[in-house]
């Protein structure tokens, strides 16, 4: 019976502690006892050190949904399109830009099935994975970084955390609070993880959202994830989005997105056309222009950016549902 009793407490402890037993050890910091990293240097390595990611292949679950199969394409500051599937047949896909968003809803529960879109929104991502979070937020977070409160906030803790083995930060402001976890791979320090909580009137702090990347490992020349989670609370207990990537490729080879679109130069002039017009009518020059120096030319207005095909949805298939965020 005490054997039994044993057991029961031994597998009650791991459930508890929901992680692998290396976790009941202490794990030494990475660095002498006076030369902890700078605040400076861990805020620095919560910023993304690639500029875009593929993932062909990953596992998601939303809550309690069934295990689904994603592939994303995410692009910094604020690009992505991304499909979830059931069995090989398409759930639903996402797509934002600088420009505007694209939703494909074929069988997700909790929306209509239909095609949506419209100018740049976040609720489009809340609607897919269940936490506010921006697009440039989502996309730090997919790349191995994390989202960061706006400033101006004040460094209010640094400790190590030998049960995790983490360098924990945490940032204040007049209205939230934020804790960044970084590990320490491949000879640098990397974002490991964070919480958001927001100061209400009575200035408690309420949870918004937790993140963790776990098993952290060198992938080509960067640092990623194996696994990324992401909870937030919803009642009495946390709703949970996970994701278990099986491919990872960083900087893959996308079309030119940062050069402007091709314009007609039609009723511009550059200098030597001007030139040519004003002597082709053999008027003279005025005095009172010349004196002041040359005319200034009208700025050219800028181009919208070219997106990549890769980041635009259509709704083929679907009936057009309009823009999701003005409902």
């Amino acid at each position: 019976m005490r054997t039994l009793r044993t057991l029961s407490c031994l597998a009650w402890l791991v459930l508890a502690v929901g992680t692998p037993a290396c976790h009941l050890r202490s794990v030494e910091a990475p660095y002498a006892a006076d030369a902890a990293p700078s605040a400076a240097q861990l805020l620095a390595a919560a910023t993304p050190r690639i500029s875009a990611l593929q993932v062909s292949s990953a596992k998601v679950r939303v809550g309690r949904a069934p295990a689904g199969n994603l592939m994303f394409l995410a692009q910094k500051p604020g690009r992505f399109s991304g499909q979830v599937q059931i069995a090989g047949r398409e759930l639903v896909s996402l797509a934002f830009h600088e420009q505007g968003y694209a939703l494909r809803n074929v069988a997700a529960d909790g929306l209509a099935t239909g095609f949506y879109a419209g100018p740049p929104a976040d609720c489009a991502i809340r609607q897919l994975i269940g936490v506010p979070f921006a697009a440039s937020e989502l996309i730090a977070l997919v790349l191995g970084g994390a989202p960061l409160i706006a400033g101006p906030y004040e460094i209010v803790e640094q400790h190590w955390d030998r049960r995790t083995g983490h360098e924990v930060l945490r940032l204040r402001s007049t209205s939230a609070e934020q804790e960044l976890r970084f590990a320490w791979v491949a000879g640098a320090w990397w974002v490991a993880g964070s919480t958001l909580w927001l100061r209400n009137g009575s200035a408690a702090l309420t949870r918004v959202w937790t993140l963790r990347h776990e098993e952290l490992r060198p992938v080509g020349t960067t640092v990623l994830p194996a696994s990324t989670w992401v909870s937030r609370p919803n009642g009495r207990r946390d709703e949970k989005v996970s994701i278990r990537y099986r491919s990872q490729i960083p900087e893959p080879i996308l079309d030119d997105a940062s050069s402007p679109a091709e314009s007609d130069d039609a009723g511009w002039e550059d200098e030597d056309t001007a030139a040519s017009d004003e002597a082709d009518t053999g008027a003279e020059p005025d005095p009172e222009a010349s004196a002041d120096g040359p005319t200034p030319e009208p700025t050219r207005p800028l181009a919208p950016a070219k997106i990549p095909p890769q980041f635009i949805l259509d709704g083929a298939g679907l009936s057009p549902r309009g823009d999701l965020c003005r409902r």
